[in-house]
């Protein structure tokens, strides 16, 4: 009889011990389920960091709020980015808008490549369309609104082979790296209003460049033809070969100076021939049209207008409204 009462009593005991174990099993889970953090953001805030996704090494979904270079989320075309303040604006930028930015660029060691304040603080540059899919730095511009700060992960490969027309990667930087850019949209201009305000600037450098040109000219004993854009084109050697065509990959050897003198770059000096895409906005406006109409083989000198070039942007070395003038040999095109 004794065993039973005291089978009976630790039943009782252990039974109620699991029933404990279980609610309160069922109210930390409920707790821990009620931690989760809500992902919203008030629109109405000026400046506010937001809550991202992030996907981890297992696949599975993990809430992390903003603030970490590891935050990102993803466009359909593969972007990665994190806004990292929000802006009341509406204004977006579009193609061919002038917008003027803050923005630097790091390897993810933190290495920094690239910083536009060291090369104007009013750095701007106009819009143009994306240089390639799966993610690049014009639909980055695209995402932001005026007042805008945000971080972009992108493939350096891409970056630096299809946007800036680089042949080699820069030293330390290998296939399958991304570069992290930090960018504030600080100001956007449509074209219009941006042609508007400058209309009487560069109608007054337009007059100015011509009569500098022609002057330039003189020192020449080959006739210069000058397109329709104003471009102007000294043939020194025709070239027997094959005309260039759109589409084609070209491969040049070039000099690169300012009219008033002075050397800025050359691929003679590296011994290494430079090649780009023509027809796909890889370099300026000028130096395409002009390779454009050699043979291969040729040797021309390009004297480049500042709205053929870099315009009134200041570009590293390059001041605003600058004439450039490039020596060519055209080595192939295929």
């Amino acid at each position: 009889m004794q065993k039973i009462i005291i089978f009976i009593v630790l039943f009782l005991v252990l039974g109620f011990g699991f029933s404990c174990k279980n609610k309160k099993s069922e109210n930390q889970e409920k707790t821990d389920l009620k931690k989760k953090p809500e992902l919203k953001y008030n629109a109405d805030s000026a400046s506010e960091s937001v809550a991202v996704l992030v996907f981890g090494n297992d696949g599975k979904v993990e809430y992390v709020e903003g603030g970490t270079d590891k935050a990102y989320q993803k466009t359909k075309s593969g972007l990665e980015y994190r806004i990292i303040t929000k802006s009341k604006s509406k204004l977006r930028p579009k193609i061919g808008d002038v917008i003027f930015i803050n923005m630097s660029y790091k390897t993810e060691s933190d290495s920094i490549l690239f910083k536009t304040s060291d090369i104007d603080k009013n750095f701007k540059m106009r819009l143009t369309t994306p240089s390639h899919e799966g993610g690049c730095i014009e639909e980055a511009f695209l995402l932001m609104y005026e007042g805008d700060s945000a971080a972009f992960r992108i493939d350096a490969y891409n970056f630096f082979t299809y946007t800036q027309g680089k042949v080699n990667l820069p030293k330390n930087i290998k296939k399958g790296d991304k570069l992290i850019f930090n960018i504030k949209m600080l100001k956007i201009v449509s074209d219009a209003e941006y042609v508007m305000k400058n209309k009487e600037m560069y109608a007054y450098y337009i007059n100015q460049e011509d009569s500098h040109i022609e002057r330039y000219l003189l020192n020449f004993e080959y006739p210069a033809v000058k397109t329709e854009s104003g471009l102007r084109i000294m043939t020194i050697k025709q070239g027997s070969g094959k005309k260039v065509t759109k589409g084609q990959k070209v491969q040049i050897h070039y000099t690169a100076g300012f009219i008033d003198g002075g050397v800025f770059d050359s691929s003679l000096e590296r011994n290494q021939a430079f090649e780009f895409v023509v027809g796909e906005n890889q370099v300026i406006e000028g130096l395409e049209e002009g390779v454009s109409k050699m043979n291969v083989g040729g040797h021309s000198i390009l004297i480049i207008p500042f709205r053929l070039a870099y315009g009134e942007e200041k570009y590293g070395i390059i001041p605003p409204f600058s004439t450039l003038v490039f020596e060519i040999d055209l080595l192939d095109a295929k």
